[in-house]
């Protein structure tokens, strides 16, 4: 599956699909555990390598008006496909389970779902 998304990627660098804007969530967890056990590329480093505009969110848990600003940047770049790599904390708002990899592929929980109220979102 990697190769063949790798290719499409980049054919979109290639031909300059300046329409295309993608997003790929940067929360440096897997199902086994942190991601530097089996991942360590540079991905804005590959992206920019396959003829894409790179637009990095540093708070994707709470920066919104980043968030936005990075869709109103890509949505100004004609030439090229746009990356926005947004870095978040996996389960932000759960007291126990974020930035674990329980959290990964499972349900929070009643616990956790009460706990994570305290950020102010309704359950």
């Amino acid at each position: 599956m990697e190769g063949i998304s790798n290719e499409a990627c980049s054919l979109a660098g290639h031909w300059g699909l300046g329409k295309l804007i993608a997003f790929y969530d940067d929360n440096h967890i897997s199902i086994d555990g942190d991601t530097e056990i089996a991942f360590t590329e540079d991905v804005s480093a590959r992206f920019e390598a396959l003829g894409w505009h790179v637009i990095w969110v540093k708070n994707g848990n709470s920066g919104y008006d980043d968030i936005r600003a990075a869709i109103k940047e890509a949505k100004a770049v004609k030439d090229k496909p746009t990356l926005i790599k947004v870095t978040t904390t996996i389960g932000f708002g759960s007291p126990n389970k974020a930035n674990t990899w329980s959290v990964h592929g499972s349900a929070l929980g009643a616990k956790e779902v009460h706990g994570s109220a305290l950020l102010g979102w309704p359950l």
